[in-house]
């Protein structure tokens, strides 16, 4: 198999991990409480994309700040799925999205939304069908430990 690599292409040992963090500091800004995000996509360990900035509206809760924050890499994921589906590239599977929620990690794995904007909601049903079908998987991390903490 191969496999593109920093300095061309090579021969590939395994299967290509494509993996996501993702945080969000609710309610950050104080003049008008809009939570801040961050997102880090990483390919084999190597950072592909960083992304900090302000959500456009306002989150309720911390919970639906995480699952706002968790599509955004979401669908990067799977944008370098496709690409690596028509390079043939295998890639590992379910690709792993990292949030240091325990309550969004929880409320993704029951897959029952609780979330009370539209928005949220929607972002929550995309995530849960791409978990259900075993592309994506959403795994806690301690905050301690979140790479995408700006």
């Amino acid at each position: 198999m191969l496999k593109l690599q920093i300095g061309g292409v090579g021969v590939s040992s395994g299967d290509v991990k494509i993996e996501s963090w993702s945080d969000a500091d609710f309610a950050a800004d104080k003049s008008d409480r809009k939570s801040v995000s961050g997102c880090v996509v990483m390919i084999d360990g190597a950072v592909v994309l960083w992304s900090c900035k302000k959500q456009n509206g306002v989150s309720l809760s911390t919970m639906e700040a995480e699952f706002i924050v968790a599509s955004q890499p979401g669908l990067k994921l799977l944008g370098l799925r496709e690409l690596y589906q028509e390079l043939c590239i295998r890639i590992a599977e379910p690709m792993q999205m990292k949030v240091d929620n325990q309550a969004a990690v929880r409320q993704l794995k029951s897959e029952k939304s609780t979330a009370s904007a539209k928005n949220a909601d929607i972002r929550f049903k995309f995530i849960c069908h791409y978990a259900h079908a075993q592309v994506l998987q959403t795994i806690f991390v301690k905050s301690g430990e979140m790479i995408a903490n700006y």
